[in-house]
C-alpha cells in the first residue's frame, strides 16, 4: 500500500513540475557523467532516457566530463544540475582538503553501486604486483577524475611517484587502446565490475588484473574512510582465472541544491522504480535498495531525496544551505 501511495504522489508532483517548466523555469537538467567507455556515461544516458519517459517527463541532457572531481566543480558552479561521482571524491571536495577548497551547493540523492579500482596489464606483462610498476608507463585516468585520485593514493602507498614511473592521463578508451598496442604498460580504471571497456579489451587482447597487497590495502582503508576491501571474482573478464583483491569506493548520484524538491523527489523514485532499466544499461549488477542507497555517504541529502526516504521509513540528514 505504501508503494502505491508513494507512486501516486510522485506522479502528482511530476505534474506540478511540468506546470513549473511551462512557466519559464529551467526545463532541461544537465547530467555530468564521465568519459566514453565508462559506466557513468552509459548510466547517465540510461537515466536521461528513463526520466524523459512517462510518468516522469523530466528533460535532461547528458554531459561528458572528465569524471568525479570535474562534475563536483561544475555542480558547485551551476554548470550542472545532476552528476555522478565517487564517494571519496565527494567527501574530499565537499569538506575541503589542503589541496582543495570546500565546494558546496549540491547534495546526495543515492548511492548506486560499488566501484572497484581495477589495475589492468597485458597477460604477457612481467608486472605481477603494483610495486612492479617502477619504470613503466601507466595511465591513471583523465586529469581531475576519481580514477586519478585513487591511482595516486594507491601508488603513494607503495612509495611510487611520477619520479619512479611515467604517468599518463587518458580516457578509459584511450588507455585500453594504448595497452592493447603496447604504448603503455598498465591502466587504472575505477568502475563497477565488469567495466565495459575492460570487457571489450579482454575480448581482443589477453589481459590480467593486478591485486593490491594486504599491507597497502590496510594502510589505505585505515587512512581514508571510503575504501573498502573487495574481490573481483574469477571469470569476471575473459581469461581471468583467479580472484583479484582490490579496493572499492561507492558511486553516488548528486543534485544541485537549486533543483526543486519535487523534481529530486521524482528522480529519486525513478531510480528505484525503474532500476531494472537502469541496470540493463551497464554490465554492473546492482539491485538498488532504499536502505543501501543511503549508506557510505558523508554529505547531506537533497530535501527531495530525504522526502522519498522518509516515506520508506529511513531518516537522512539534509542540506542546510
Amino acid at each position: 500500500m505504501k508503494v502505491t501511495r508513494r507512486t501516486a504522489l510522485m506522479m502528482a508532483l511530476v505534474l506540478v513540475l511540468a506546470a513549473f517548466t511551462g512557466c519559464g523555469q529551467k526545463d532541461t537538467l544537465r547530467i555530468g557523467t564521465a568519459g566514453e567507455g565508462g559506466n557513468y556515461n552509459s548510466l547517465g544516458h540510461a537515466l536521461s532516457s528513463t526520466l524523459a519517459a512517462d510518468p516522469y517527463k523530466i528533460s535532461t541532457e547528458v554531459k561528458t566530463t572528465a569524471g568525479s572531481a570535474a562534475n563536483i566543480r561544475l555542480l558547485s558552479k551551476d554548470y550542472l544540475e545532476l552528476a555522478l561521482a565517487q564517494s571519496d571524491v565527494i567527501d574530499e571536495m565537499y569538506n575541503g582538503t589542503l589541496e582543495t577548497a570546500a565546494m558546496k551547493g549540491y547534495s546526495a540523492v543515492a548511492a548506486l553501486y560499488p566501484e572497484p579500482v581495477q589495475i589492468v596489464v597485458r597477460a604477457d606483462s612481467p608486472i605481477e604486483k603494483v610495486s612492479d610498476l617502477v619504470g613503466t608507463t601507466v595511465s591513471v585516468g583523465e586529469e581531475d577524475s576519481g580514477t586519478q585520485k585513487n591511482a595516486v593514493q594507491i601508488l603513494q602507498a607503495y612509495g611510487l611517484t611520477s619520479n619512479t614511473l611515467s604517468v599518463q592521463n587518458m580516457t578509459y578508451t584511450e588507455a585500453a587502446n594504448a595497452l592493447s598496442d603496447g604504448s603503455i604498460d598498465a591502466m587504472f580504471c575505477t568502475a563497477g565490475a565488469p567495466a565495459q571497456v575492460i570487457t571489450d579489451l579482454a575480448g581482443e587482447t589477453p589481459v590480467r588484473l593486478v591485486s593490491i597487497d594486504s599491507r597497502q590495502s590496510s594502510l589505505l582503508t585505515g587512512s581514508y574512510g571510503f575504501y573498502t576491501e573487495t574481490v573481483i571474482p574469477a571469470g569476471t573478464y575473459n581469461g581471468q582465472n583467479t580472484d583479484v583483491t582490490t579496493l572499492a569506493v561507492q558511486s553516488v548520484l548528486l543534485a544541485s541544491n537549486k533543483v526543486p524538491q519535487e523534481t529530486v523527489y521524482a528522480i529519486t523514485g525513478a531510480l528505484f522504480q525503474q532500476k531494472a532499466a537502469l541496470n540493463s544499461a551497464v554490465p554492473v549488477e546492482f539491485d538498488l535498495q532504499e536502505q543501501n542507497a543511503t549508506q557510505s555517504i558523508t554529505i547531506p541529502f537533497h530535501a527531495g531525496a530525504a522526502q522519498y526516504y522518509e516515506e520508506c521509513g529511513i531518516s537522512v540528514d539534509t542540506a542546510k544551505e
